[in-house]
């Protein structure tokens, strides 16, 4: 069973936040100098796991398959554009997600049901170990809701439902009601197989995503290690509205008060950070796309417009200062 290498790529990336090397990490697999950015390159389905279960002991978070999943957003947020580019069905759509799984990370399958006025989508695994197993279900079903949620409107995203107690974790990460179940399930109403999918969305990704990733690359001056680690933490985490501190700090091996300090310590704070990334993002829409006062406040999370051009005169102030 063979898994393209840019997963582990990932898991090294999102090592990092947990103060994790990547040589460290190296040392499980068969061939440690693979160029883990080939997306022509594979590893084995041992080596994957060794890689996940090692960040997973060495953290000792117990929901890192949950955190995980939701911190790969950002390589979710440019998967929806092609899979949206050649879908205008729920069915296709599944069709490309069925197919990507199989020949990219076969450790997971997705399987369909259509059954009483339900279509329905569940994950399963054949990982012996029950544990590890558990987490990555947990994390691919996280990717996978996310995309979900970016492909239709809102009156058509499905219920939720795992085979495992920890609901409340889910519902944190997620912000969505999670039910216990039999299954790793996605449950619609059979009418989402009529419409088609939602366009708009695809839009406001095809718009913010290049500029998300260059942000990522760009170096931020004035900005030390740590809150560059933060910085970058929140833009992953981007859906595309910008995450809360609680969904932030989660991904740090440090208490709330402790990352507060920290950052404190550079010059910083987490809401500094947050504004200087939308003001950033409001220049670059407002700018480079001509788009009207209302669909920016829309795109930064913003309910009126007059409460975003309340926080622009804010940032001219308190971030020019």
């Amino acid at each position: 069973m063979k898994i393209q290498a840019t997963y582990i790529a990932n898991l090294f990336e999102y090592a990092s936040y947990k103060s994790i090397s990547e040589e460290v990490l190296r040392n499980c697999l068969i061939e440690k100098g693979i160029d883990v950015c080939n997306q022509n390159n594979t590893v084995t389905e041992t080596d994957y796991l060794n890689v996940f279960d090692a960040i997973h002991k060495t953290s000792a978070d117990e929901n890192f398959g949950i955190h995980y999943g939701c911190y790969l957003n950002i390589k979710a947020l440019g998967f929806i554009v092609q899979i949206s580019l050649n879908a205008s069905s729920i069915k296709q759509a599944v069709f490309i997600l069925q197919n990507y799984l199989q020949n990219t990370f076969p450790l997971v399958s997705l399987e369909v049901e259509e059954n009483k006025g339900k279509y329905i989508l569940s994950l399963t695994s054949k990982i012996k170990n029950v544990k590890l197993r558990n987490q990555v279900l947990d994390f691919v079903f996280c990717f996978i809701y996310r995309e979900l949620k970016l492909m239709l409107s809102n009156d058509l995203i499905p219920e939720l439902e795992v085979s495992n107690s920890n609901n409340v974790e889910f519902e944190k990460s997620l912000n969505v009601e999670i039910k216990e179940g039999r299954r790793y399930g996605f449950v619609f109403n059979a009418t989402v197989l009529d419409v088609e999918i939602n366009k708009m969305k695809v839009k406001e990704i095809e718009i913010l995503l290049p500029k998300y990733l260059q942000m990522l690359d760009k170096k931020k001056t004035g900005y030390k290690a740590f809150s560059i680690q933060v910085r970058n933490m929140i833009l992953n985490l981007c859906s595309p509205e910008l995450p809360t501190f609680d969904q932030v700090a989660i991904h740090f091996p440090l208490s709330s008060r402790t990352i507060q300090r920290k950052l404190t310590e550079e010059g910083l704070s987490f809401r500094k950070i947050t504004d200087e990334i939308k003001n950033e993002l409001s220049t670059y829409l407002s700018k480079g796309h001509k788009m009207k006062t209302q669909d920016i406040a829309y795109f930064l999370g913003y309910s009126e417009a007059s409460a975003y051009l309340h926080a622009v005169k804010k940032w001219e102030t308190e971030l020019v200062s």
